[in-house]
């Protein structure tokens, strides 16, 4: 039964909100969760989790073309049913959610479905989804809102077949075509994953790059490798009106040679996301410190408001979910008593196109800047066993050390690069060097291989690539 009283409150129950209330409940809190629409949040509804669902179904369909030479024939060409992938992916969505809703009964965590508002003397009203409103108060509240698609007030964006990272998911026929509005993260992967389905893509980003986190060599690869694809890549690009073209949708962006037309299709808006705010009116009024459109916390990640406290995308940050869910228990140790300290110099960002792209750590421009006496070297999978067994060969591990041999950064592109890219945030974590991991015996034939190859190449010492150019490189 719902209890008038809790030590903690957590408001949305994203990877940051569900994380934090388990996290809470585990130090021996009584934990209320309020969600206004869904269990797991965006990661786990319209993020994280049904785009990695259906970037499988996409680069299982991409790599057929490969079977032929595995032996692998088919007797009619293969086709694609986008209901039966979008089922796939909505029972994917079905049994995570479903787990997260377990682990809150699990933790004995009191669930709360509705709209949650939030004042500074910590009382928590439910505008519940039933129509009925239920209040409580706590002693300490996290807020864990999560973000919504920005939408920028072009002209037409509210028009027919304009849709975003949160809607496409409702989509149970293929599209023929598609403009991709922005050319960060999410626009990448959804372009990957359309263009590998059949559909005409086209991205259009306003700056001068396209992934502007990623390290240029990565990048400039990356992109190579999807243009020639297909996926058509217009930067420097600013989008001015968005219009219907007959049964067609039509972007018109200004650039420097002037005026440029787009049309597809759809028009697909992955420009960013912002932050969430509802619920937070009064606190707001109240003087909750915010910056442009973010909370302001500090390293505990309290708010400037008595036993309040924000993670996640309500939050400046790196806008990804492993660090919410970090950033959540942090949040809970503080408000327990236990003393905790957020440390964002370690943070892997995985990209889960195909090839995939991990990095951790400095860029080789940011690096060298920082450190003179930085050393960059990179292995490509080409050498690598495991990785031609499976004819993943494009891409390469590019590790950046300083004077001492201490990692500053690492950037893989190719074969699950996303999972690879741990073993380099456990040595920077735990600041091992590349005497460290060298001494280190990696498993044949396994992907790790190429990352201990790598190391050995930024100390000019490559033992499965011809010596010559790396040992130049390192004089």
């Amino acid at each position: 039964m719902a209890k008038t009283k809790y030590d903690v409150a957590v408001i949305g129950a994203g990877p940051g909100g569900y994380v934090a209330a388990i996290r809470a409940a585990q130090l021996g809190a009584s934990v209320a969760i309020v969600e206004k629409q869904y269990m797991g949040g965006t990661c786990l509804n319209v993020g994280c989790i049904p785009s990695k669902a259906m970037l499988h179904v996409a680069e299982t369909f991409h790599n057929i073309d490969a079977m032929e030479e595995l032996g692998i024939h088919f007797t009619k060409a293969p086709t694609f049913d986008m209901a039966k992938a979008m089922a796939f992916k909505d029972k994917v969505v079905k049994r995570m959610t479903g787990g997260v809703s377990t682990l809150m009964k699990a933790n004995n965590i009191d669930v709360f479905d509705g709209l949650g508002s939030v004042d500074a003397s910590r009382t928590v009203t439910v505008s519940q989804n039933g129509g009925s409103t239920a209040q409580f108060s706590a002693d300490k509240v996290i807020l864990a809102n999560g973000s919504v698609p920005l939408m920028p007030p072009f002209p037409g964006i509210d028009g027919k077949n304009v849709i975003n990272s949160d809607t496409c998911w409702a989509l149970t026929t293929k599209p023929e075509s598609i403009i991709c509005v922005g050319g960060g993260v999410i626009g990448f992967e959804l372009a990957c994953m359309f263009n590998a389905l059949g559909t005409k893509v086209t991205v259009v980003e306003m700056l001068p790059n396209v992934l502007a986190p990623l390290d240029d060599e990565v990048r400039k690869l990356l992109v190579r490798i999807l243009s020639k694809r297909g996926i058509e890549i217009v930067t420097g690009a600013k989008v001015e009106t968005i219009a219907d073209a007959g049964k067609l949708k039509k972007v018109t962006a200004s650039t420097e040679k002037g005026e440029q037309s787009f049309t597809a299709e759809y028009v697909l808006m992955a420009v960013s996301r912002r932050a969430n705010t509802s619920g937070l009116e009064k606190l707001m009024e109240q003087g909750l410190d915010t910056d442009r459109g973010r909370v302001r916390v500090n390293d505990k990640m309290e708010t400037n408001l008595p036993g309040i406290y924000a993670i996640g995308d309500l939050v400046h940050g790196a806008g990804l979910a492993h660090v919410a869910s970090m950033e959540g228990e942090v949040a809970s140790d503080n408000a327990l008593g236990h003393a905790a300290t957020m440390d964002y110099n370690v943070v892997p960002n995985p990209i889960y196109t195909f090839p995939e792209v991990a990095f951790v750590g400095l860029t080789e421009a940011q690096a060298k800047e920082q450190y003179p006496d930085a050393k960059v070297e990179r292995f490509p999978w080409a050498a690598v066993g495991k990785a031609v067994a499976m004819g993943e060969t494009e891409g390469f591990t590019k590790v950046i050390t300083g004077k001492y041999g201490e990692i500053l950064g690492a950037h893989i592109i190719g074969p699950d690069a996303t999972n690879l890219v741990s073993e380099f945030s456990v040595a920077m974590r735990g600041e091992l060097t590349t005497d460290e991991i060298i001494e280190t015996i990696h498993p044949h034939p396994t992907l790790s291989e190429g990352l201990r190859e790598a190391v050995l190449a930024v100390e000019g010492r490559p033992v499965h690539i011809g010596p010559k150019k790396q040992l130049a490189r390192a004089r």
